[in-house]
Order: C-alpha cells, then structure tokens, then sequence
C-alpha cells in the first residue's frame, strides 16, 4: 500500500523559548534553534513514512541550498521524492517559528515555491497499489484548486483511491466557496475549529461538521486541539477527547493527527476508533520539539495510551 501526500514542504527555522515581544533585549540567548522540514505535506509524510506506510510526496521547492536540503532529508526519512519538483524562479519556503515556554508558536513565512504547486506538478499516474491521497492543506495550493485538482480527485476515486483533506487559513478570503467543488470528492476531512468555524459561519464544531457532511464530504473530523476532535458521519456522531499534557511545542499537532488517522484508516481500524487513536498520537506529539522530527511507532503511541489511562 502507498500514499501520495500533495501540498506544502517548507523549511522550518524553530526558536524556543521566545516570549512576547515586549520582553525583548537586543540580545539574549535561548535554549533551541534548529532548522528542520516542514510544512503540512513533509509533516505528514514523515509520520506516515515513520508508521510504515510507503509515501510519495509530490510538493515544490526552489532550485536552491534549501530545496536540496529538504529533499535529502526526507530521503533520510524514507520518503519518495521523485514527485518533489525543483522551481528554478522561486526560493525554496521559509518559516521562521518561535515556540513559548507553554508551546504556544508564532509562524512567520515568506512565498516561496510551495505556493505554485499545479497540475503540472502533479504523478502522470498514481503510485504503484496507491491507496489513498492526502491534500496537506486545501487553501495552500492555489493554482492548483483554481485548475486541475478537481478532474485529479474525480480521477483518483475512479481508480478506487481514498482521499483525505485538511484545511490551511484562508489568506485570500475564499471562504466554502473556495473549497465546496472538492467536498464531494473527499472520504476524509479534517479541518481545524479555528478555521472551521468563520468558514461555515457556525458557532461550534458540531454544527459546523454538518455543513461540511451534507455539502459531500463522507467523514468530518473537526480538530480542536486540546479538547480533542468532533466526528461527524452518516452512522456515527460524536466527541473523541484528547489526552491531556502540558505541551511543550504544537508545532505540526494537526498534520500528525491526520497521518495517523490515515494510516489506521488504512490499516482498517472502524472510523471513531481510527479518531481516538489519531488525537492521542497528537497529543503525544506535543511532549517533543520540532514537528517533523518526532519518530513516531505504533508501539510508543500504544505505551502512551496505557500510561495515561
């Protein structure tokens, strides 16, 4: 079985701990600086790669010391990069992500080559026994939901592929309507509260995973952070709870959470069993820095569960 994970791989350059500005010198140390993969697309990859499925990720990056950097990484990490493509005119992304002391983060980002992912871009054909597709993040590929990604969905469920989504923020204000042509085409969605909920103008994640469901996508799973997710499908309606942690960096929470409901997904655990088991590997997650460099096994997220329950 293979996955094909689409959309974002960026560089990340994380500080820690870094508070709020009005407590800046024009000096002072702290304890972390690494410089690692990132982006929805990597963080995915990595965790899926990590849980012993077969990944390809088809991406963008610039033709520079940073694309190669990322790309020999996730070599490194057992990932397939023969669909990451090299963008002559564009830097490869950058995000510089200063963590607090309570791993709360602040991200800030330059438009690099992510952004132009098209249907250029995309695998003339699926990878071999390609068994699901993971859209790491709607709203993050632009060109690409503007032409093309909908005759590649339609194309992919023609073949019997799964498709799973989740959502990146709104820059262009493009609200449902930017992602409503895709809905109909997903068997997994998993967008954010925090996006969700000025999306469908809805005041809480039930609600808002209706909209979502009777506009076509078969499976909703509203991502709430520390309260866990809310799912929503035709048999089944409910409240999954995350673990509690004090966290120490939520960096890539979310795009852990989606590869592990993925990979269980596949590995044929029912849907709120598959949900339960994904918000606590995201849980677990947020115990470490530095999101695409956790190395996660079935077995460390099992041990946690049965430490915590």
């Amino acid at each position: 079985m293979s996955v094909l994970c689409i959309g974002s791989a960026v560089i990340d350059i994380t500080a820690c701990p870094v508070e709020a500005s009005v407590t800046w010198k024009e000096k002072q140390r702290i304890s972390d600086i690494h410089i690692v993969p990132g982006g929805d697309a990597v963080n995915q990859s990595v965790h899926l790669a990590a849980l012993g499925n077969e990944v390809y990720l088809c991406g963008c990056v610039g033709d520079d010391q940073n694309g190669q950097l990322l790309e020999d990484a996730l070599r490194n990490r057992g990932i397939d990069t023969r669909f990451l493509r090299r963008k002559t005119d564009f830097q490869t992304t950058a995000s510089l992500v200063l963590v607090n002391g309570v791993g709360e983060r602040r991200t800030f980002s330059v438009k690099g080559a992510h952004s132009t992912l098209a249907k250029e871009d995309l695998p003339d054909e699926f990878p071999a026994d390609c068994q699901a597709i993971s859209l790491a993040s709607l709203f993050s590929m632009t060109n690409l939901e503007q032409d093309g990604l909908e005759e590649y969905l339609r194309h992919a469920k023609e073949n019997g592929i799964l498709i799973f989504a989740d959502l990146a923020s709104d820059k262009l204000g493009q609200g449902l309507p930017g992602i409503r042509p895709f809905l109909p085409y997903l068997d997994y969605f998993l967008p954010s509260l925090y996006d969700a909920l000025p999306m469908t103008g809805t005041n809480d994640a039930e609600s808002a995973a209706r909209v979502y469901h009777d506009l076509g996508a078969r499976h909703v799973i509203i991502k709430c952070g520390g309260k866990g997710c809310f799912c929503l499908d035709d048999t089944f309606s409910g409240w999954i709870p995350a673990i509690p942690v004090k966290p120490v960096d939520t960096t890539g929470a979310g795009d852990c959470m989606v590869a592990v409901f993925l990979s269980r997904i596949l590995a044929g655990d029912h849907f709120a069993d598959a949900c339960r088991y994904a918000c606590a590997a995201a849980s677990y997650s947020t115990l470490f820095m530095w999101a695409s460099q956790l190395v996660l096994s079935e077995r460390k997220i099992s041990d946690f569960i049965e430490e915590q329950s």
